[in-house]
């Protein structure tokens, strides 16, 4: 049978986003739904695990039936021990029952493991990034005590498909209009390309195909061309790794619209440009060098002027220095950039910070209409990640 096993796949390209863990998992959960009700008596696999499901074009197969057995003979004397890390406690005390909780708990390891890169341990405590309701399914899942998981599978998977619901509801919403966000840095080289990538990257990681256009000419797109195997298409856009890029071409090339309701737009350094196209929402990147501090401030009055929805990430950041932001200024709104040298790869943390920006300046976008449905992050995290300090100086 061909196709990776989803233990490759995540070992390969990392954890899997909140849509195609419910996704995987909403199949699963219909396998072995019909595994527990196909017969007279309910058939166990008793080894579910990563390496035991195969992915075959966006389907997941099922193999290694080694331990599989009736109800009945499940609990017959004899070792089912399962794959450390996957198998339920039960399997490894000598008078416990098994029955379909024992598969049940087998899903949600799978599940933490395709959306963390990890197995969990018991007790299980979520990490803060986590989504809050896929953290509950699979804290139920997993419960020591059979009594308190899921009973069935059927029951599993719908609740599965009621987060999938949730997380339609919200796409719906997005793609029903235009979403544009400029982004612009205080200053040339302030790093507003590089947030922009990972940006770009981030929102197609969580489901929302999107186009980054280059309003100046950053070389992004031309280097990419040159350097790369990135290929233009008819709307004269680059396709490169997880990223479409409109390329800057000069004013006097007109092209038709490009069929996408997430725009995000990199203005470079031209600021007040980005504001007068009135955009849905602003991402300001400061250099947060002290010899950059008043093109910062000065950039945020700017921003905090023209009535935008905005998000302020300082660049460059010294752990131990202090900023200054103008008086009135709302303080969730500025962020630290974790450093990260490949925008192309949004790691753990690069996910979590991705998720409080945008949510940040989403919710305050026509009534919250924006909101993405990945809401969870820590404020253990996000005390590392937003400025710590702040003064509110006069300017002068």
């Amino acid at each position: 049978m061909e196709g990776d096993s989803l233990y490759d796949l995540v070992k390969k390209q990392g954890h899997l986003s909140r849509e195609l863990t419910i996704f995987y998992g909403i199949q699963l959960a219909s396998i072995i739904n019909y595994l527990h009700l196909a017969g007279t008596t309910p058939i166990l696999h008793l080894d579910l695990q990563p390496k035991n499901l195969l992915l075959c074009h966006d389907a997941i197969k099922l193999i290694d039936f080694g331990l599989a057995a009736s109800l009945k003979e499940a609990n017959k004397p004899g070792e089912r021990y399962g794959t450390v890390g996957c198998a339920a406690p039960e399997q490894y005390e000598a008078e416990a029952v098994l029955d379909e909780r024992t598969d049940i708990y087998a899903i949600g390891t799978i599940l933490c493991y395709l959306y963390t890169g990890k197995f969990p341990e018991l007790p299980f405590i979520p990490a803060s990034s986590m989504d809050r309701g896929l953290a509950a399914v699979i804290g139920q899942c997993i419960c020591k005590e059979k009594e308190n998981r899921y009973s069935t599978a059927q029951e599993l998977m719908e609740q599965l498909r009621q987060l999938k619901k949730t997380e339609t509801d919200a796409k719906k919403r997005l793609q029903s209009s235009s979403l544009t966000i400029a982004l612009s840095g205080s200053k040339s080289g302030a790093g507003t390309t590089h947030i922009g990538i990972g940006l770009s990257v981030y929102l197609k990681n969580q489901g929302f195909p999107n186009l980054l256009e280059e309003k100046q000419d950053s070389f992004m797109g031309a280097g990419l061309f040159k350097f790369t195997k990135a290929k233009r298409d008819s709307y004269g856009l680059l396709h490169y790794r997880n990223l479409i890029i409109k390329p800057y071409y000069g004013a006097e090339v007109k092209l038709k619209d490009p069929p996408f309701h997430v725009h995000l737009m990199d203005w470079g350094e031209n600021l007040s440009q980005a504001l007068c196209m009135a955009p849905d929402a602003v991402i300001l990147v400061c250099d947060a060098s002290i010899w950059n501090q008043i093109h910062a401030f000065e950039a945020v009055e700017e921003v905090i002027r023209s009535g935008i929805p905005y998000a302020v990430i300082y660049n460059h950041w010294a752990s131990d220095k202090k900023t200054c932001i103008p008086k009135g200024a709302q303080a969730s709104v500025f962020f630290r950039a974790p450093y990260f040298s490949d925008p192309f790869t949004v790691n753990n943390e690069l996910e979590t910070f991705y998720q409080a920006v945008t949510n940040e300046i989403l919710a305050e976008t026509r009534g919250g209409k924006w909101d993405l449905p990945v809401m969870g992050w820590g404020k253990k995290v996000m005390k590392k990640l937003r400025i710590k300090e702040r003064c509110f100086p006069g300017k002068g």
